[in-house]
């Protein structure tokens, strides 16, 4: 499995989110588990276009998206 690391940072200059995902590709599909700061797992697939975007950028662009949700499913 391929291995990615990034952050997140929760609302406008807020405190920084560390991930680290392991994935893995099969034609169009990515599989993916992610860790997060705290504890917290998220794991599941996507497809994607091999054409526009490599799989390590289709990865950290969905869980920058993942996060940014759960952002707002969180806030106050």
């Amino acid at each position: 499995m391929a291995r990615i690391e990034g952050t997140h940072a929760q609302g406008a200059g807020g405190r920084k989110v560390r991930y680290i995902a392991d994935y893995e590709v099969g034609h169009n599909t990515i599989r993916f588990f992610a860790s997060f700061d705290g504890g917290a797992t998220h794991e599941g697939e996507f497809d994607f276009d091999p054409a526009k975007l490599d799989a390590a950028a289709a990865v950290d662009a969905f869980l920058q998206n993942h996060i940014e949700k759960a952002d707002w499913d969180a806030a106050p």
